[in-house]
């Protein structure tokens, strides 16, 4: 659907894109439905447990997880995971407002710098502000990660990002909004 909108003083006519795929984005407990989607997706889910220092956030479709992101936080770093989206819904911007809501997340809860391994996604982690970072270098905290010690491949790329709000004039925008208020009530409109 676009809706169009002509000005009277300049005779413009600007088509608006109105997105036919509303999200919501929300707190994910259930590990089973983490796990199924990761494994569709083929991403590691062997260090997934309720015991695992894991945060996960997802949109549902009709009460289905379509799409799911995780964070591991060790302020102040953070380890963002497990971006997947189920093959039916992809292309709607699922994974680009999962990665921003996650950002925004991890700052206000005292990240200033995330870190993310992916054998398939470099491009589109690039496209979102991600620079490539030498694993060597990496904070202990993230390199004691079972993601990166172990379960993603040393020919992963690691990217990081700088989330912090005082250095990061986008997340500190998103940050007056109260991200501590019930996770589940906040809608993310698609841009």
């Amino acid at each position: 659907m676009r809706p169009s909108s002509a000005s009277p003083a300049t005779g413009i006519t600007l088509h608006l894109r109105v997105s036919p795929h509303p999200m919501h984005i929300e707190p994910i407990s259930s590990i089973e439905e983490v796990s199924a989607l990761l494994a569709e997706n083929e991403l590691p889910i062997a260090d997934i447990s309720l015991s695992s220092p894991l945060q996960f956030f997802g949109i549902r479709d009709a009460g289905a997880l379509t799409a799911v992101i995780g964070l591991e936080l060790y302020p102040p770093f953070g380890l963002l995971r497990s971006l997947a989206v189920h093959p039916a819904t992809r292309k709607r911007g699922y994974a680009r407002e999962l990665v921003t809501f996650a950002e925004s997340w991890a700052a206000a809860h005292g990240v200033e710098s995330l870190f993310l391994l992916t054998t398939t996604a470099k491009q589109f982690f690039l496209g979102l502000g991600y620079l490539p970072a030498l694993r060597d270098e990496a904070p202990a905290a993230i390199q004691a990660t079972s993601q990166f010690s172990s379960l993603c491949p040393a020919s992963s790329a690691f990217l990081s990002k700088c989330v912090a709000a005082r250095d990061n004039p986008a997340v500190d925008g998103a940050l007056s909004t109260s991200l501590d208020a019930p996770l589940a009530s906040r809608s993310v409109p698609k841009g």
